[in-house]
């Protein structure tokens, strides 16, 4: 499993997007997951409360925030090669070997949003396009 960050730019570029999670001063270690030749990457994340996620520590509200998940359009400018993630060890138990699970999830919550974006009258689907970043890949998807 491959983790990173992003760079300063990716989130000055996308300064507009107000459900980009960032974080300045500790910013968010990201799982990488490639899809049809894209490189999505998803956030690991504390105190989430939606069903949208893979747990890493449940008991803590820890895991893969899929719903926060972007995809890096310029991996040379917005992964930052310089410095290199440290996670919690109980973390990072709890995704070895998970690969193939965090591919299906990552497919699985893309299908989820375009289904939902076809049936925003329904207060539930609205909501799921609203909160997701997803939104501002569509053109990807």
């Amino acid at each position: 499993m491959e983790f990173c960050y992003l760079t300063p730019e990716f989130y000055n570029d996308y300064s507009s997007c107000t459900e980009i999670e960032q974080k300045h001063y500790r910013p968010y270690v990201q799982v990488c997951v490639r899809i049809n030749d894209y490189l999505f990457v998803v956030p690991m994340r504390s105190h989430i409360r939606h069903n949208f996620v893979l747990w890493t520590d449940k008991e803590n509200g820890c895991g893969l925030d899929f719903s926060k998940a972007v995809i890096i359009l310029d991996e040379k400018k917005y992964i930052d090669s310089d410095r290199k993630p440290i996670i919690r060890q109980n973390e990072f138990n709890s995704l070895k070997g998970k690969e193939r699970i965090v591919y299906n999830k990552m497919l699985s919550y893309i299908k989820r949003y375009k289904k939902a974006k076809l049936n925003r009258h329904i207060t539930y689907n609205d909501q799921l396009c609203r909160f997701s970043t997803l939104q501002y890949f569509e053109d990807y998807l």
